[in-house]
């Protein structure tokens, strides 16, 4: 609604995973509309493709959407960005936008980066779907923080901010 965009950090291991599959249900549904998203996270990316190996072990639910040629893991809009020169690419495409990087805590990874450019945006949100230990950066934004250094540079943090009770129990 807001034209802007919005930043996940996410666990490239499980959580990514769960969020993509819930998008594409949205989005297949109609109860989202396709926008562009980016998965940028090499190792989620990779490990996709070893949840689409092994998709024989998932719940019956699961295997019937596959069985009726439902691909969990993809929708339109939907870009995975493994390499670093994409992933710097994705500011230049226009709002609205989803990004989801890891790390899911933003300690790391390449969601510092989109941190970096995004928080100071009024129009931009971040939603944290998992757990932020105390000390880390997104534990900090989190509770609140009016200013957060990222990588040695001081940003401000004007992005809406907020929690998923959907895919998680706790976002503390």
């Amino acid at each position: 609604a807001e034209k802007g965009t919005l930043l996940i950090p996410s666990f490239s291991l499980q959580r990514t995973q769960v969020l993509l599959s819930e998008i594409n249900t949205m989005v297949e549904d109609g109860t989202m509309e396709p926008i562009e998203m980016f998965l940028d996270s090499p190792l989620a990316i990779d490990v996709l493709e070893i949840y689409k190996r092994f998709s024989n072990l998932y719940n019956e639910e699961a295997k019937a959407r596959i069985a009726s040629g439902d691909d969990l893991f993809d929708f339109p809009k939907l870009t995975l960005t493994k390499a670093p020169e994409d992933s710097g690419g994705i500011e230049k495409v226009p709002n609205p936008k989803v990004i989801i990087a890891g790390s899911g805590m933003s300690h790391g990874g390449r969601i510092r980066a989109h941190e970096r450019r995004y928080l100071s945006d009024p129009r931009a949100s971040i939603l944290f779907v998992g757990y932020q230990t105390v000390g880390s950066l997104g534990r900090r934004i989190k509770d609140g923080a009016e200013k957060v250094k990222i990588d040695g540079e001081w940003v401000r943090v004007h992005a809406r901010v907020s929690c998923s009770w959907r895919t998680t129990r706790r976002c503390q």
